[in-house]
């Protein structure tokens, strides 16, 4: 994602941050949009003092949405927080939730960016991959091992742990928006089940750092005068 030596991929993360816009103004944008925040309710309830990153061409994290927590944008694109090549200039293990929405697609190595948003996220953290087959950046092809495959093996390889993998929405984007209207509810219901068949696909990893509290080597003792003959106990 060098964009000194690349003016034209400028252009092209730019026509396609204005398509994501376009999109996610329309009714099925906008649910997806929903169905991504109680994801994020789920796994990262905003708490005083977290900080959220989202990195990718558009920013989809509303202030109502966060809440106390302090969120940053980081595109490559931006002024203030630029990331180029893949690299995040943020402190190590500082992010509590990571969300990385549609910027696999300009990458020229996806693994580059899911380590470096893995580096940056905190001990019992979760790192969100949303993927979509929506407004592709020129020559994008989607991945001969699927979405849903893809998203899970980049989480392998930085040592994250899957924890959910839903698919936001299964309808394609070239539909009317009328049909859109139609079959919305259905495609909310259904959708979550079938993330093999989705369009957009959310994928959820942790960060398991912490380890767990060992079990006390102590045993459980029953004294004989607890317990009468017969099998009755004193207590009865």
């Amino acid at each position: 994602m060098d964009l000194k030596h690349s003016p034209e991929r400028a252009f092209h993360q730019a026509s396609r941050a204005d398509c994501l816009q376009d999109w996610y103004s329309g009714p099925h944008g906008l649910r997806v949009l929903e169905a991504l925040r109680q994801q994020l309710q789920v796994f990262c309830r905003p708490r005083f003092g977290d900080a959220w990153l989202e990195v990718g061409p558009v920013s989809l994290l509303s202030p109502e949405w966060t809440g106390p927590v302090h969120a940053l944008h980081a595109d490559p694109r931006s002024r203030t927080l630029p990331a180029q090549g893949g690299l995040l200039p943020l402190t190590a293990a500082t992010f509590s939730c990571v969300l990385v929405a549609h910027a696999l697609g300009d990458a020229e190595d996806a693994g580059d960016v899911i380590a470096e948003a893995a580096r940056v996220l905190a001990p019992e953290g979760h790192l969100f991959i949303l993927e979509s087959s929506h407004c592709g950046p020129p020559g994008w092809r989607r991945p001969r091992q699927g979405l849903r495959r893809r998203s899970r093996r980049l989480l392998g390889r930085v040592g994250l742990e899957v924890r959910r993998q839903v698919a936001l929405s299964m309808l394609p984007a070239a539909l009317p928006d009328g049909w859109h209207r139609r079959l919305g509810p259905l495609d909310a219901a259904v959708s979550p089940w079938l993330p093999v068949l989705g369009s957009c696909v959310l994928t959820v990893g942790r960060r398991r750092d912490l380890m767990p509290i060992a079990p006390s080597a102590t045993r459980l003792r029953w004294s004989r005068d607890a317990v009468r003959a017969g099998g009755g106990s004193q207590w009865a």
